[in-house]
């Protein structure tokens, strides 16, 4: 049964850098049984494959869209953090406190979630590229059956959210999904009086709090990587896909210095 549904989202800028690649590159590398869902803002992709790929239109997106109207103007919302005094050392980094931006990638895993049939439900970053050929049967091996959630940990930091895989059929998947969206539709009572409100910490929190009643998740990387680190290349997600995070889009791959050893697949042999 195909049953995987790939969701990712990115805006013009994003479509230009690296998103017609992501893509591109889905379409060639992908098991055809493996659907992708791309949530475009404000931007007009061309789709290689319509079979498998849907291409839908952010401004569909109603929660999404309250969300950023109610809290556009607000600047914790947008960068600010509200107390710098508490945080002394990473005040000026706003992305932990843009709660707009990242709006658009969570609301369309909600969407995706609750709108389509499929029961694994995958985040991918628009800026992976699927460099080398991958079965349907190969990608669903990164998901054990049992487990409703499987993510890349990162030991004493939040995890990295470029990647990771909810299953609604196994206790804890709903579960999660409504928790991580309410916390962004009630927000004053839900991420504001987090730490931080930037996804990937927000996803680590509501997870945190579901972990010991749902415990069956799988952490494909908190084994490897112990803070800053990049997590999915260094694991066998490596030999299928890259994950372009940050000036790495603008060479177009990854790192030598990112993989704790080399990997033996064409794609990083050029690797510098």
């Amino acid at each position: 049964m195909d049953n995987i549904l790939v969701v990712t989202t990115f805006h013009e800028p994003g479509l230009v850098s690296y998103g017609q690649r992501m893509l591109d590159t889905f379409s060639k590398q992908v098991d055809k049984r493996i659907k992708l869902v791309c949530y475009a803002e404000d931007c007009n992709p061309v789709n290689p494959d319509p079979e498998q790929i849907k291409i839908v239109n952010q401004k569909h997106l109603d929660h999404l869209l309250k969300f950023k109207e109610t809290w556009k103007d607000t600047p914790k919302a947008n960068g600010k953090c509200p107390w710098p005094e508490r945080r002394p050392r990473d005040w000026h980094k706003e992305f932990k406190w843009d709660a707009v931006r990242f709006a658009n990638k969570v609301y369309a895993v909600f969407d995706a979630y609750y709108q389509n049939k499929e029961d694994l439900i995958v985040w991918m970053d628009a800026d992976t590229v699927c460099h080398s050929p991958i079965s349907y049967e190969k990608f669903e091996s990164f998901f054990k059956p049992r487990t409703w959630l499987s993510y890349l940990g990162r030991a004493h930091k939040w995890p990295e959210c470029g990647f990771y895989g909810i299953r609604k059929s196994v206790a804890g998947g709903n579960e999660f999904i409504a928790e991580f969206k309410r916390v962004y539709d009630d927000a004053d009572n839900g991420i504001f009086r987090m730490e931080e409100w930037h996804d990937s910490f927000v996803f680590n929190e509501v997870l945190k709090g579901m972990r010991h009643q749902y415990p069956d998740i799988n952490d494909l990387s908190g084994h490897l990587v112990k803070g800053e680190g990049h997590p999915l290349i260094n694991t066998e997600l490596g030999a299928y896909f890259d994950h372009l995070k940050g000036d790495r889009k603008d060479q177009g791959i990854s790192k030598r210095k990112d993989l704790f050893k080399l990997r033996d697949e064409d794609y990083w042999k050029d690797v510098k």
